[in-house]
């Protein structure tokens, strides 16, 4: 049950340890791209009238996955994986590449997540460098069905992603479930 809602989440990144600082929610759009701060400025020193449009932060990821799942679009969720992306669920299970994470979460949500609802938290976010970024927080599947009854899983993920072309796309995610009780 928690493996399926797990895998149902699909956004959880391998461990990274290092340099990582609480998200606060106050905090949390405030991560900036690095880049020089005075880019929107012409040459004589003016504000230019066309700002450049703000990079959405590694989180807004998250965001995004959990919308798409609670739409049901498997083909949206599997596009915000790297091409070989790769996904792993509690049991230690790894499904690899965007197509198989694809089919594994449109098998899913025919059966017995298709009622589900997801909803996160974001407790950290690291930038080991610009173009890297992992995510850490918790999540909660409601809904799910089995054998006619319905439950909840939660437990927590960790999403390693890299930006690409100006978007954050998750390379690695690891997802773990809480033991119930």
């Amino acid at each position: 049950m928690i493996v399926a809602a797990v895998l149902a989440l699909g956004v959880s990144f391998a461990t990274y340890d290092s340099g990582k600082e609480p998200v606060h929610e106050d905090q949390r759009r405030s991560i900036a791209p690095a880049g020089n701060a005075d880019a929107n400025r012409d040459s004589e020193g003016a504000a230019s009238e066309t700002p450049k449009p703000t990079e959405t932060p590694p989180d807004g990821t998250i965001e995004e996955l959990v919308r798409t799942w609670n739409q049901g679009n498997a083909e949206e969720i599997a596009g915000l994986f790297t091409s070989d992306g790769t996904l792993i669920i509690p049991t230690g299970s790894q499904i690899r590449s965007r197509d198989e994470i694809r089919k594994t979460i449109s098998e899913k949500r025919a059966g017995m997540l298709k009622a589900t609802t997801l909803t996160n938290t974001v407790d950290e976010v690291s930038r080991p460098d610009a173009e890297t970024a992992v995510v850490h927080g918790t999540y909660k599947l409601d809904g799910i069905n089995v054998l006619g009854f319905s439950t909840s899983a939660a437990g927590s993920y960790q999403l390693r992603q890299i930006k690409r072309d100006g978007r954050w796309l998750i390379s690695r995610a690891e997802v773990t479930g809480r033991d119930p009780g």
